[in-house]
């Protein structure tokens, strides 16, 4: 039986894995909207700016967030085996996304072409992480118990 302290730790561990397994619908649609404005910009040969640099930053903040929680969780003690491909995956989308976002930005002049690479390389990475412990992208996994 858990005592008083464990019970608190317990419920802010459920709370985390809520709020990490369901940010991920949120990050799926800002994922699809960044590459909607940024392949559209591609399109029209529009010039990169404030609101793409706005949209970059705030899905690429979103996929940190994620991160942070997956890590954050890990170190509360909620691990399994099937994990260490998933933090793998996740990680890369990470990096690939902020690298490629960041380089843009650095260009005199920026173009769409690294942040659609990025928003790809993140929803591929994502997709094979979920695949990785077994979920699939809309899978409703927030009450599931976790594997053994």
């Amino acid at each position: 039986m858990l005592g008083r302290g464990g019970a608190v730790t317990s419920r802010r561990m459920n709370l985390l894995f809520h709020l990490h397994s369901g940010l991920r619908y949120l990050i799926v649609v800002m994922a699809l909207v960044a590459f909607g404005v940024f392949l559209v910009g591609q399109l029209r040969g529009s010039t990169f700016g404030r609101l793409h640099r706005a949209m970059g930053a705030a899905y690429a903040g979103l996929v940190h967030l994620q991160v942070t929680l997956g890590i954050v969780l890990v170190a509360m003690g909620r691990y399994y085996p099937r994990l260490i491909g998933h933090m793998a995956l996740m990680l890369t989308a990470a990096i690939v996304l902020q690298v490629l976002l960041s380089l843009n930005t650095r260009r005199a002049q920026p173009s769409f072409s690294r942040p659609l690479l990025g928003v790809v390389v993140s929803i591929l990475c994502f997709v094979a992480g979920l695949a990785a412990i077994g979920r699939g992208l809309f899978e409703a996994t927030a009450f599931a118990p976790l594997p053994g």
